[in-house]
């Protein structure tokens, strides 16, 4: 008796420290799992057994799971968590050699890249950039440091104290190569995790991810939505911590204006020795939502308006509205917890059978005009999403010309793909006023806001 008690004493401990690195990785990737919850899962395991692998992974999403969007993050701990020793042995190797590789990318490149002998305070992820490049454009960032550290100002060599300003120069450069390899190619990042398991999970859920933001967003199913908002929500505080403030040429001293300054220096054979700098402008960005709420619109408006309303933290007095027959303001309408649908029926105070009528972009440009003029300013950029199935299309272009000549700039999300505008009569009225972007999917969403905004 006592050996069968230490059995069963040693396969409780075992259970034990198996769950506690099992939410340890449900922590890492997310989730928040609290003791009690581990001792919860750790009962439930002890009275169903670990015979059943659905059983198991059931019990455990039960206890260890709060939030429907972290399924996904569940899903893919529990499969790599639980995969067998030869998958994870396999895992460990391969995220073993990326290391290496990484690690001899980012030795290979402290040679090239220095000031006057001196290495440069770049990051990691800046050097594998260098390092991705093909050696054409290696040759001329290091003809640029050369040329750099043999400059001369008024006769006199340059000192390391010029190091800072090449630095951001090299950044600069580094920066353009980054987002210009991540369109062509596999985007540059970092082994991260030296962990296999941990590497195998973050490489689903990316993979995951990717295929979301491809998918047109009206193919999203009702089960998906709560993962694809959480996605969305982070999109957005992403691009919202990118927006840039803007600027202008200014006598006094701001911050480095790096274009004017490369721009000034070609004389110097690209040698920075002449400094131009910037003020920040006065005002902020503003965004005047503008929503289709027409039937075949209702989805894909609804999850870019999620999108956007993401931005409001970045952009100053954003207004929202929604246009079918008529102008509806929905700015301080949204409640947590509520969908646009609800909102905007709310705003109405239809029923749901009025859900969904005609579109008349015009009227609704008319009613923005006239009402809300203060709104329509050089620092508004005017967002309108909509299928271009419109009433009185030539009435909604000559107001849409109008509107153009008061504010920054037009954004048109068009739904429907771009191969399928031709068979849209309205669409050719509309582009001379606006730039126009096909925009189905979340991935379309994320390119244009973050070159345009």
């Amino acid at each position: 008796m006592p050996m069968e008690q230490n059995t069963i004493n040693h396969r409780v401990s075992e259970l034990d420290r198996h769950l506690v690195e099992f939410a340890q990785l449900l922590r890492t990737v997310g989730l928040k799992v609290s003791p009690s919850e581990i001792s919860d899962a750790t009962e439930g395991l002890t009275l169903i057994g670990l015979v059943d692998r659905a059983n198991v992974e059931a019990v455990l999403r039960a206890t260890l799971v709060k939030d429907v969007q972290h399924s996904q993050a569940f899903e893919e701990a529990f499969r790599a968590y639980f995969a067998t020793p030869e998958q994870i042995q396999a895992w460990q190797k391969a995220v073993e050699q990326k290391t290496t590789k990484w690690d001899e990318q980012i030795e290979s490149t402290r040679k090239d890249l220095r000031f006057q002998d001196n290495e440069l305070e770049i990051t990691d992820e800046q050097r594998a950039v260098y390092a991705s490049l093909r050696e054409k454009d290696k040759q001329r960032l290091r003809d640029f440091l050369e040329r750099s550290s043999q400059g001369t100002r008024s006769g006199i060599p340059v000192d390391h104290s010029y190091q800072p300003m090449v630095e951001r120069a090299l950044r600069g450069s580094l920066e353009y190569w980054r987002k210009k390899l991540n369109e062509e190619d596999e985007p540059i990042l970092s082994p991260g995790s030296t962990d296999g398991v941990l590497s195998e999970v973050e490489r689903a859920l990316r993979e995951r991810e990717a295929e979301v933001l491809s998918r047109d967003l009206k193919k999203i199913s009702a089960e998906e939505w709560p993962e694809v908002i959480r996605l969305i929500r982070r999109l957005s505080q992403r691009l919202a911590s990118q927006v840039t403030r803007r600027y202008r040429a200014a006598r006094r001293r701001g911050g480095l204006d790096m274009r004017s300054t490369l721009r000034r220096n070609l004389r110097y054979g690209g040698v920075l020795v002449e400094r131009s700098y910037r003020s920040r402008r006065k005002g902020r960005l503003k965004i005047i939502l503008l929503c289709d709420i027409s039937g075949s619109m209702l989805k894909y408006t609804e999850f870019i308006w999620q999108f956007v309303y993401g931005l409001a933290s970045a952009v100053n007095g954003m207004k929202n509205f929604a246009f079918g027959e008529t102008l509806i303001p929905l700015t301080g309408k949204f409640k947590k917890g509520q969908t646009f649908e609800e909102m905007v029926k709310e705003a109405l105070n239809v029923s749901g059978k009025e859900w969904g009528g005609g579109t008349n972009l015009g009227k609704a440009l008319e009613a923005l005009q006239k009402n809300f003029p203060a709104f329509l300013s050089k620092q508004t950029l005017l967002l309108i999403v909509s299928d271009a199935q419109t009433l009185e299309p030539d009435k909604a272009a000559t107001l849409l010309g109008e509107i153009r000549r008061h504010v920054r700039q037009v954004l048109w999300l068009n739904t429907l793909p771009e191969r399928r505008w031709l068979e849209t009569p309205h669409v050719k009225a509309f582009l001379p006023f606006c730039e126009m972007y096909e925009c189905y999917t979340l991935g379309h969403l994320t390119q244009i806001l973050s070159k345009q905004i």
